[in-house]
């Protein structure tokens, strides 16, 4: 190689080698400059930064790490840091880290460590591996977490306390609706009992009104300790089978007395649709209705009130129900509408106004059909009336349901309907001719009389006649009269429909009638006295015995008088009541002080008694422990009912657990106690 050649040649390794250097320079200064930025980061930063070893040795720790545990750099480097954590954590929090380190894996807790100047700190702590040519390492960070830990606590502390508290006001609402309840349920039981006694105008009038302010106070009482429970959550729901359509018509009875003598007829129609039996809580939705049926009352002085129940909606598991309350009352004007279902909100909210109530009623029923998964609201016209709607979804229940009653031998009759009332007539008629039924529908008896006599002659006369006693022309007395007075229709059977309280099933029977009915009509105690009658060949077989009539009540009270109840109670105002109450409505009684005579009697005479009321608060034995211990000794197809005065959440599912039937709270409402009777005694007799 010439000297040229090897010149140029080591020029270019030389000016290479100035190229590898420069390289190498700019290398360190970057190296430099991530190293001081990562330092400027670590040691600015507001947690703790730390290198570890696969010993768990500390190799770097930032100033927030020496901070949190109070050392200096050079301590944290040379002492082993696991002897900072508390003592209660140290064994847990280094088996644990000693795993992460032997299998590489990834760390994470939350523990104590004891500082240097002696205070405990609560630190989170999270290690990741990380692999490099000098073997694995551990990087990670701590926080110090003290204060949220100390949220935490304090947040922890004041729940408790809260709950505490809340236990405590449940407690004393639970005390105190059992000490008022006591007192109410003897004020208005023997209000009631007084009430159906010889009085004069003036002690009448007296007693009423302690009756109205004893159920006013009560209701006030009901409606505190519901909202008390909705607003704390407290309130819960059970899934029971129930018929809708008896849950409907059990509030129409309820509600009709509060109608009296207004010319106001109470109408009730249930959807083909509905079903038969659904699964949800009874208690809540029968509660909502009540309440929105029992204010219609209060504002309407004439014209009608129609209950309605029809299928809005269902899917594969559960139906959406649709209940409407119309009236023909005052109204509500529109700005008023959503104000009514505030908490403490009326349409009149002034001192003077005419009718009363605490503002929560229906605060109440939007809370519940919210949390049956549906909603409340009204629509209204001033001086026209108002319509309040509730929907709530109800499961299915998993079975075929039974198809609605229609019997047979009723195909193809022909029954008249007559009733000024068109609402009623189109209700009638729907029930009627779903039973196969061969139906006309009149609005006056002048047209029902001609209508029969041209029926007759063209040899198609009527079967059976439905007549509306309260008809402005011809009232359904002189009709029946009229019928009953021509040859040609005397063979007819009829049946008189009354609307509100009126009581004429005497005048009935002397008019002529077969058959007597309160409106609004049940179908299946209509279908069942339809039956009867037609089902009667002769005139004189359609009466139950000589000079009498069929009414609803006539067989359910020759069962009641073979009815034996056992009332357990302690208290001598309530044994009085209960069964002065229960002896006048027919029912044979017999009184038992405490769990332990119950068990004595039971064991004695265990076929005797069809029902047991049982009182849970009872000396010596108390009606939880008499339940199981009945049930335990085979006492099990005898229905046991519950009485208290508590009123509290879990209180029925509690007596439900220990085995018994069902549960009425105090003070004992006749209408309550005697629907008991009829669900777990009458029901199953007249099947």
């Amino acid at each position: 190689m010439s000297r040229n050649a090897t010149i140029i040649e080591l020029v270019k390794k030389l000016k290479a080698l100035e190229q590898e250097q420069e390289n190498s320079r700019k290398t360190q200064a970057a190296l430099k400059e991530s190293e001081e930025r990562f330092r400027l980061i670590s040691e600015t930063i507001h947690f703790g930064v730390f290198e570890m070893d696969e010993n768990g040795s500390l190799l770097y720790t930032n100033t927030s790490f020496q901070e949190i545990f109070g050392l200096t750099l050079v301590e944290s480097l040379v002492v082993d840091w696991r002897d900072y954590l508390h003592p209660e954590d140290r064994q847990q929090v280094v088996g644990q880290l000693e795993k992460a380190l032997a299998e590489l894996e990834t760390y994470s807790t939350e523990c104590r460590i004891v500082a240097s100047d002696g205070r405990t700190r609560w630190i989170h702590l999270h290690a990741s591996p990380v692999f490099s040519d000098t073997g694995a390492r551990y990087t990670g960070t701590i926080e110090d977490i003290t204060k949220r830990k100390q949220f935490e606590e304090a947040l922890k502390k004041a729940k408790e306390e809260a709950e505490a508290a809340n236990r405590a006001k449940s407690q004393f609402l639970a005390n105190m609706s059992h000490e008022i309840r006591t007192p109410m349920n003897g004020v208005i039981g023997f209000t009631e009992l007084l009430l159906d006694t010889e009085l004069d105008d003036l002690q009448r009038d007296y007693t009423e009104t302690i009756k109205r302010s004893g159920e006013a106070l009560l209701s006030l009482i009901n409606d505190i300790l519901d909202f008390s429970k909705i607003e704390s959550g407290e309130l819960e729901f059970e899934a029971i089978e129930f018929d809708p359509e008896l849950l409907v018509y059990d509030v129409c009875e309820l509600v009709r007395p509060r109608i009296g003598d207004k010319p106001v007829e109470l109408l009730c129609h249930v959807g083909d649709q509905v079903p038969t039996v659904v699964k949800g809580d009874p208690l809540r939705f029968r509660q909502v209705i009540t309440n929105l049926l029992g204010n219609a009352p209060k504002f309407t002085e004439k014209g009608e009130i129609e209950l309605a129940i029809d299928v809005e909606e269902e899917d594969a598991t559960r139906v959406k129900l649709h209940t409407t309350v119309r009236d023909t009352g005052t109204g509500i004007p529109s700005d008023k509408l959503e104000a009514i279902f505030e908490p403490f909100q009326q349409a009149d909210g002034s001192t003077t106004r005419k009718y009363g109530g605490t503002g929560l009623g229906l605060s109440i029923c939007r809370q519940l059909a919210k949390m049956m998964g549906g909603y409340a609201w009204a629509e209204s016209t001033i001086g026209k009336g108002s319509i309040f709607h509730f929907t709530a979804w109800l499961e299915k229940v998993p079975r075929k349901p039974a198809r609605r009653f229609v019997p047979a031998e009723l195909s193809g009759r022909r029954v008249l309907v007559v009733d000024d009332n068109r609402t009623s007539g189109r209700i009638l008629e729907h029930m009627l001719k779903a039973a196969e039924l061969e139906t006309v529908v009149l609005d006056s008896g002048e047209e029902a009389l001609k209508n029969i006599q041209e029926a007759c002659k063209q040899g198609r006369c009527y079967d059976l006649c439905l007549i509306d006693l309260g008809m402005p022309d011809l009232d359904g007395f002189t009709l029946a009269k009229r019928i009953k007075a021509a040859d040609e229709m005397k063979g007819m059977a009829l049946i008189a429909l009354a609307a509100s309280m009126q009581r004429d099933a005497r005048k009935s029977r002397q008019a002529g009638f077969d058959g007597f009915l309160s409106k609004p009509v049940r179908r299946n105690k209509l279908l069942q006295m339809i039956r009867r009658l037609l089902g009667e060949s002769s005139e004189d077989g359609r009466k139950t015995k000589e000079g009498s009539i069929h009414t609803e009540y006539t067989l359910r009270e020759q069962l009641k008088r073979s009815v034996r109840i056992l009332l357990a109670e302690d208290n001598p105002v309530n044994q009085k009541l209960a069964k002065i109450m229960l002896s006048k409505a027919g029912y044979q009684v017999e009184v038992a002080n405490n769990g332990i005579e119950v068990l004595e009697i039971m064991r004695r005479r265990p076929d005797d008694f069809d029902l047991i009321f049982m009182d849970v608060q009872m000396p010596e034995m108390d009606g939880m422990e008499a339940t199981i211990k009945l049930r335990s000794e085979g006492f099990n197809s005898i229905p046991i009912v519950a009485m208290t005065a508590h009123a509290m959440k879990g209180d029925r599912e509690k007596c439900l657990e220990v085995g018994m039937n069902d549960y009425v709270t105090k003070p004992i409402k006749r209408e309550v106690v005697f629907e008991m009777v009829k669900n777990y005694v009458l029901s199953k007799q007249m099947q």
